[in-house]
């Protein structure tokens, strides 16, 4: 896949086209997608338009959301989809100024658009005065044809990035990732920590989590971490470790069975399901043997899923065996 910032400068030939954020690469999005890849067979060449940082960022930043997915990440998954142009445009607002025509203008400048799929509630320009309708006149006009995909619903209701938000929010990460169609993922550098873990028998990495990236609500959760050294799987605490009053978020990792130093480099957690609340206990020795628990109800956990939460990976997990 090839990453344009900003629009080609030299133009693109017959394309197929989607423009949207993309924020979380949901099953409703890859519906999106899937039909414009489905466009692409035809004949032309399926890019896309993406933006970053978010527009609601820009136009209302006491509201922005974060993001369930990085650019990097949203990126990653297009190119995994099959998408062979993505476009990334810096959201300013500026851009969100122009008008329907001129944006389409400076659009079919860069390239040679021959159909344009969209989602049923799509518009862009000034207003949002460039909608469907709008679209499919100025497509006749300019000879391309516009294709609307409708609303998706998964048990009857809509998805949305907005309830993946919610629900990660609460730390109801199964419900998210049916709507994600994945696992939801945090990925970043393990940073130094002050190796509490250590001392009390249970190692943990710290992730640098990027700023504007979605943490899910404070708790145990099991999942399986990618590392350079392979895949594992890891029993994730996210919060600000009572029993030692600290005060910093913190996003750490047991990775089961693994031994080695992971120090500044690229970690990805992958969340499988939530185990309990973050807590207080009556001593260290006491929230030891709970992490004994937590560690073993990962392994549970992560046995029941083996076989279908990693069909798509080549890399396969580390051991994964009942314990004692």
């Amino acid at each position: 896949m090839q990453v344009h910032f900003g629009l080609p400068s030299s133009r693109l030939g017959p394309a197929a086209l989607s423009i949207g954020s993309f924020d979380g690469v949901h099953i409703g999005h890859r519906a999106v997608l899937e039909r414009l890849l489905g466009a692409g067979g035809s004949g032309l060449t399926p890019a896309l338009i993406t933006f970053d940082p978010h527009p609601r960022c820009v136009l209302d930043p006491a509201n922005c959301p974060p993001q369930i997915t990085t650019l990097t990440e949203r990126l990653d998954l297009f190119r995994s989809l099959g998408v062979e142009h993505a476009i990334v445009l810096e959201f300013t607002r500026q851009l969100a100024a122009l008008s329907a025509e001129d944006f389409m203008e400076r659009l079919l400048a860069a390239l040679e658009l021959r159909c344009l799929v969209v989602g049923y509630d799509f518009a862009l320009g000034r207003g949002r005065s460039g909608d469907v309708a709008w679209l499919r006149a100025h497509g006749e006009r300019r000879g391309y044809r516009v294709e609307v995909v409708p609303a998706f619903r998964l048990d009857g209701e809509e998805v949305h990035s907005s309830e993946v938000r919610r629900l990660l929010t609460l730390g109801e990460v199964e419900a998210a990732n049916r709507l994600l169609g994945r696992e939801f993922s945090l990925g970043g550098l393990v940073e130094p920590g002050d190796r509490i873990g250590r001392r009390i028998g249970w190692p943990t990495i710290n992730l640098a989590v990027p700023p504007t990236k979605l943490v899910p609500a404070r708790g145990i959760y099991a999942g399986w971490a990618t590392t350079r050294e392979g895949v594992w799987g890891a029993a994730i605490s996210i919060g600000y470790r009572p029993q030692f009053e600290r005060t910093e978020l913190r996003v750490e990792a047991f990775l089961i069975d693994f031994e080695g130093d992971l120090y500044q480099t690229p970690v990805e957690l992958r969340f499988v399901k939530r185990l309990r609340d973050e807590a207080r206990f009556a001593s260290v020795a006491a929230l030891s043997e709970q992490i004994g628990r937590d560690v073993a109800a990962t392994r549970a956990v992560l046995s029941s899923v083996l076989s279908s939460s990693w069909p798509e990976r080549n890399q396969r997990p580390g051991p994964i065996a009942p314990s004692g």
